[in-house]
């Protein structure tokens, strides 16, 4: 007995590796059909972008983490200590 979702699993991951075939081939033809300048730059932008962008992406989130926690101490020196909850009285008590 087969199981439903595996099949449909299975078809799905053969669809994407068929895709990913033609994506493959595509882009080797077009690299053969390049001249040497435009190669070199396309590696050369390539390189750049799979440089800076992981950097860029770190020094976001640690600029981030950086002003929540300063923001975070800053906040508390000013407000103080946490009170403990005490409630209002009214007029007819």
């Amino acid at each position: 007995m087969t199981n439903p979702a595996f099949t449909s699993f299975f078809a799905s991951m053969e669809d994407l590796g068929r895709t990913l075939g033609k994506v493959a081939r595509y882009a080797v033809s077009a690299i053969a059909t390049m001249s040497w300048p435009t190669l070199l730059l396309s590696a050369v932008g390539l390189a750049m972008l799979l440089t800076i962008v992981p950097v860029v992406l770190t020094l976001f989130v640690l600029l981030m983490i950086i002003k929540l926690v300063t923001g975070y101490v800053s906040d508390r020196a000013t407000r103080g200590p946490a009170t403990p909850y005490t409630p209002v009285k009214t007029e007819g008590e």
